[in-house]
């Protein structure tokens, strides 16, 4: 029998995986149903950590966050996982090729993996991301790593969405010079050189060691650099208690809750733009409005005449 909305709402408030799944599939198909979900649910419990794991491509992101989701697990964490492909999640193809090795953890009630599609929003990442977190945060999870398509330019915006930032970084991918091109040096909070066991990796985490030495502002926090092997869970411990770490001294300076704050302002922005986006579709799908297009192409009427009306009958139609 299909659920109600009503249903699925309650459902992922009572931790029901079944419900969190089809929500996770409506603000994918529709990232709007994001507005109608928020306001049904009791409160956002606003608890939920976010881990950004990026880099380039090679770089064994996946076989990391795989890694630290055990770590995690270990402390008794609930985990929700959201793998950003460059394409739809339905296509496979060598990503989600990598991705297999998370499914050992498909059986873990504790622990939710999601691929989701980039889409071209926000950048590398899918605009629904933000709003899967919020659903994570309403279903209990205490932390959410989201692990990015790793294309350049295009994953810096995960610093829009997560509270850390972890750059994973290879010595064969670039050297350090790619990556202060890439801008991934302006973002990373740890930086982690990993498949440690070949040429140049302690070479690399030198020269990115100094280059964020270069950047060090007035914060207190010394951005680390570490090596590891994460195919052979070498490094991944210290990895993990760096980022413990790094949440402690931000929740405890206060600085946190701060960038939580500015992010809920960017977040404001793009979805006051997407709401517009979504009320002017269903506008132009009315007579008025056809009727004004149909006056334009007749040459009647010009553009700038018809903006106050348009966004009349967009105050008109709510």
């Amino acid at each position: 029998m299909k659920r109600s909305y009503k249903d699925l709402i309650k459902g992922l408030e009572s931790n029901d995986r079944v419900c969190l799944s089809k929500l996770i599939s409506s603000v994918e198909s529709n990232t709007s149903s994001i507005f109608r979900i928020v306001s049904s649910v009791k409160k956002i419990p606003n608890k939920i950590y976010t881990i950004g794991i990026t880099g380039p491509p090679g770089a064994g992101k996946s076989t990391l966050t795989n890694q630290v989701i055990k770590k995690l697990r270990a402390q008794g964490l609930k985990i929700g996982v959201v793998a950003i492909d460059p394409s739809s999640p339905f296509t496979g193809g060598a990503v989600l090729g990598d991705r297999v090795r998370m499914q050992e953890h498909s059986l873990d009630r504790s622990v939710f993996i999601r691929s989701v599609g980039s889409r071209g929003d926000l950048g590398g990442l899918s605009y629904s991301t933000s709003s899967i977190i919020k659903l994570f945060d309403i279903f209990g999870m205490d932390i959410a790593i989201i692990e990015t398509v790793g294309v350049g330019q295009t994953e810096l915006d995960i610093i829009k969405i997560s509270d850390s930032v972890v750059v994973t970084l290879v010595p064969e991918a670039g050297d350090s010079i790619q990556a202060m091109k890439a801008g991934l040096m302006e973002i990373g909070d740890i930086f982690i050189v990993n498949k440690a066991d070949r040429g140049g990796a302690e070479k690399l985490a030198r020269e990115i060691d100094y280059m964020v030495s270069l950047k060090q502002g007035s914060t207190q926090w010394k951005t680390k650099v570490l090596t590891a092997q994460a195919e052979n869970d070498i490094g991944v411990d210290e990895l993990v208690t760096e980022i413990i770490s790094f949440r402690e001294y931000e929740e405890s300076s206060g600085l946190l809750i701060k960038k939580r704050n500015k992010r809920k302002i960017s977040e404001l922005n793009t979805l006051v733009e997407k709401r517009l986006r979504n009320e002017l579709e269903k506008t132009k799908e009315t007579a008025t409005f056809k009727d004004m297009v149909l006056k334009l192409e007749k040459g009647l009427l010009e553009p700038e005449v018809l903006v106050d009306k348009v966004i009349n009958l967009i105050k008109k139609n709510n």
